[in-house]
């Protein structure tokens, strides 16, 4: 098992000084191939100085996929699988740790921090056995257990860093001086615009997201206060609306018996008014009379 991860350490030492060595050596003429892979460089320094948090996702993706492609592959070839197996189950396994890495923020942002900062702390201490690269795999581990507590703020600060190094550094050689003030000015200059830029960027981004808030909740409570002003004026409405007794005469509809057509009059009214009218009547009954009785008794004259 030592051995094997002697011969990891070797392949991966192998890596580094190659990268190192395009871009430290500035002396010596640059081939097409060392161009290509200086512009990259750049270009991906770049992209993770100015962008790393906004494209974490991303690179959570392409280290997962490499990671897993790599790692899957090396271990079905270490137990005596051969021919296509390996890279089926590797590509599988990167597949997999590509699609969680990408899928879940922290998970993604845990595992581009603990690869950054283990390949930092790599460069920086230039581990020469297995054991030493423990070492700067768990200042990674490090790196990459702190931005589960504070995602944003690490994963800013460590891109800015790296991605203004490796950018930095690529430039510096691509350009026409051999000066190392200048080679650490560039870098310097570049990792610091990153982090604000992205702090801007995402200061910009949670304003947004606070506006957009505040904007849901005054439609809520605009819409509420509409509902209880609403509620209110129904509720002086009834309060406010006489009491009325409506007879059948009032709206418009005949009666349906006689007592309901006469549910509302007064007969005593009626019958006083009877009988006045029968008083009238007797005294000029009393009245005619006479007036016969008068001329008969003429007649009998």
């Amino acid at each position: 098992m030592i051995m094997n991860m002697d011969y990891i350490l070797g392949q991966v030492q192998g890596y580094l000084d190659t990268g190192m060595a395009v871009l430290t050596d500035k002396g010596r003429g640059l081939g097409q191939a060392d161009l290509i892979t200086l512009i990259v460089v750049a270009a991906t320094g770049l992209l993770f100085c100015f962008f790393g948090l906004k494209m974490v996702r991303f690179w959570a993706a392409v280290l997962g996929l490499a990671v897993g492609f790599s790692g899957g592959a090396y271990l079905a070839s270490y137990f005596g699988l051969d021919g296509y197996i390996p890279l089926i189950i590797g590509a599988a396994a990167g597949l997999i740790l590509a699609g969680l890495c990408a899928g879940f923020f922290l998970a993604g942002a845990f595992f581009v921090m603990w690869i950054l900062g283990t390949a930092g702390s790599a460069c920086i201490l230039q581990p020469k056995d297995w054991q030493f690269m423990l070492v700067c795999a768990a200042i990674g581990l490090v790196i990459g257990l702190i931005t589960l507590k504070f995602a944003g703020p690490v994963t800013m600060l460590v891109t800015g860093i790296c991605g203004g190094f490796a950018a930095g550094q690529a430039i510096y050689i691509l350009l026409p001086l051999k000066n190392r003030i200048i080679n650490i000015a560039v870098i310097a200059v570049l990792a610091i615009l990153g982090i604000i830029v992205q702090f801007l960027l995402e200061s910009k981004k949670r304003k947004k997201q606070h506006l957009k808030k505040a904007e849901e909740i005054r439609n809520t409570q605009s819409v509420a206060n509409e509902v209880d002003k609403a509620r209110a004026m129904v509720d002086n409405l009834d309060q406010e609306a006489p009491v009325m007794e409506a007879g059948p005469d009032d709206i418009g509809e005949e009666p349906e018996d006689e007592d309901e057509a006469y549910s509302g009059m007064d007969f005593d009214d009626i019958d006083e008014d009877i009988d006045e009218e029968f008083l009238e009547d007797d005294e000029e009954f009393e009245d005619d009379d006479d007036i016969q009785i008068f001329s008969l008794d003429d007649d009998e004259k």
